[in-house]
């Protein structure tokens, strides 16, 4: 309660109001913990020392996959995924690569790299052991098929030959994705900067990419991705609050990109446009660090148990929380993103809670335990801008640690309440992929885009923002981070009690 000034309160009436808010914070923990702009910036003096030596145990479990099985001997690129040889346990055995699975894409391999520097962070390998696994990984990054710099969508890790699809035929032409090399990049920078004696060779590589190439002058925005020999995408990242802004930040340090592409994109759609909520907020217009010109955009937001926030397409926390583990958005942008990352987190727990009824809560992409187990889309329905089928049948470990940095203690609850409802789902290399939390059903694989993430996650949360660091060191943060700096989000407080 806050303090009382110059006021008598009657014992009677103050045990009663106490009473009355300590229920309501049991009953609505998610609405109250955003009832202020209170933003953590550094997680790990809200963990207990337990708390920590548990996520470090899980730390150590996950880096036994991703330094082991789950890389591929023969190139050292991180295997897409890893499937078990029996039925979920807490001792499993795996299954080995089959032909179908020895592939990887760009963002596995950035990801992994940033995976071997929070392992180094982490100790659980030497410094000159993981400099050993980042070596292995920036020479096949080398011999690797490019496009302007660029890596093409998706490689075989037993031959580092591209391929058409992840079990598909060499390919001709490739497919340049703009997000999977944005994720590229974030790792090579990271790693660059973790190991001063690969920076030269790895600021080559991210030298290379040519940026300029995948925008959209026209829109003021990144296209999708560009097919060789054809054309670009129909589709761009108009939207700020997702995965691809990874692209939008390394596009902008880069230095090959304007800072104005950070105007193009939108916070929510316009109020006119189909989508799943209509957006309220405000026009704000903002001067451009870089050309000095004004922008005018629309600070749009949903809400969801009176929290407001902008959303993601399809209300996914990789979507909104993946970029944060490598960029300091909580400190840089305590008034947008940053704010948006809680935001964001807090409404999973709260949907959770009252509209799909399950013990846990985190929706991302993740493995379907039923049928021919596909990774899939999966998202928190009403947290989504896609009015079309975004299905919450399974949530995913790997999504629960991505809050961690961002709502320590609830995030840590939930991650032990994973554990405690599904015992199976966690075993002697960390955490299987997806989970049917209204019926408990496992996925019997690890992926290596969850796995790599956690470990991020968990190198931030007990490290004081460890993993961020490389990339505010770098030399991209300075065209970029003036950008995160400004803008103030019109997701503060909370809805009305009519809202």
């Amino acid at each position: 309660m806050k303090r009382l000034h110059r006021v008598v309160v009657a014992t009677a009436v103050l045990l009663t109001a106490c009473a009355t808010t300590t229920s309501a914070k049991a009953a609505d923990p998610w609405s109250t913990a955003a009832a202020d702009d209170t933003v953590i910036v550094d997680p790990t003096p809200h963990l207990t020392a337990d708390q920590i030596s548990f996520l470090r145990e899980v730390a150590a479990r996950t880096w036994r996959l991703l330094s082991g099985p789950g890389v591929d001997p023969a190139t050292k690129l991180p295997l897409a995924s890893v499937m078990l040889a029996g039925d979920p346990s807490t001792e499993v055995e795996l299954a080995p690569a089959t032909p179908a699975q020895q592939y990887t894409n760009p963002t596995l391999i950035g990801n992994y790299l940033s995976a071997i520097v929070a392992a180094k962070d982490l100790g659980l390998t030497t410094p000159e052991q993981a400099q050993a696994e980042a070596v292995g990984v920036l020479a096949e990054i080398r011999k690797l098929a490019k496009y302007n710099g660029f890596l093409f969508r998706w490689y075989s890790t037993t031959t580092g030959q591209a391929i058409q699809t992840p079990q598909g035929r060499p390919v001709k032409n490739g497919y340049v994705s703009t997000v999977d090399n944005g994720w590229l990049a974030q790792g090579m920078l990271t790693a660059a900067q973790a190991f001063p004696a690969l920076s030269g060779d790895f600021h080559a590589l991210l030298d290379a990419m040519q940026w300029d190439f995948l925008y959209n002058k026209k829109s003021n925005v990144l296209y999708n991705g560009y097919q060789v020999g054809r054309t670009y995408s129909d589709a761009t990242y108009d939207n700020l609050y997702s995965g691809p802004r990874i692209a939008d930040y390394i596009a902008i340090g880069s230095g090959k990109v304007p800072g104005a592409l950070w105007w193009g994109l939108a916070r929510t759609p316009p109020a006119d446009h189909r989508q799943r909520q209509v957006p309220e907020g405000m026009n704000r217009t903002y001067t451009d660090p870089q050309d000095g010109k004004p922008y005018t955009i629309f600070e749009g937001h949903y809400s969801f148990d009176r929290i407001k926030f902008v959303p993601t397409f399809n209300g996914s926390m990789y979507q909104a929380l993946a970029p944060a583990m490598v960029v300091p958005e909580q400190t840089l942008a305590p008034e947008s993103l940053g704010l948006n990352n809680r935001n964001s987190a807090l409404t999973q727990g709260a949907y959770a809670q009252f509209r799909a009824k399950t013990p846990v809560w985190g929706w991302s992409a993740a493995t379907s335990p039923t049928g021919k187990q596909r990774y899939t889309n999966y998202g928190a329905t009403a947290l989504a801008i896609n009015q079309g089928e975004v299905p919450d049948d399974v949530t995913t470990p790997s999504a629960a640690f991505l809050a961690l940095p961002v709502i320590p203690e609830l995030a840590f609850a939930n991650i032990k309440q994973f554990i405690s409802s599904f015992p199976m789902v966690y075993n002697q290399y960390g955490m299987l992929d997806g989970v049917v939390a209204r019926k408990g059903d496992l996925a019997p694989r690890f992926m290596a885009i969850s796995q790599t993430i956690i470990l991020m996650a968990i190198d931030n949360a007990v490290d004081h923002d460890q993993l961020q660091g490389y990339f505010g060191a770098s030399s991209y943060s300075k065209a970029l981070f003036p950008y995160l700096s400004m803008e103030r989000y019109s997701i503060h407080g909370l809805v009305g009690p009519g809202g």
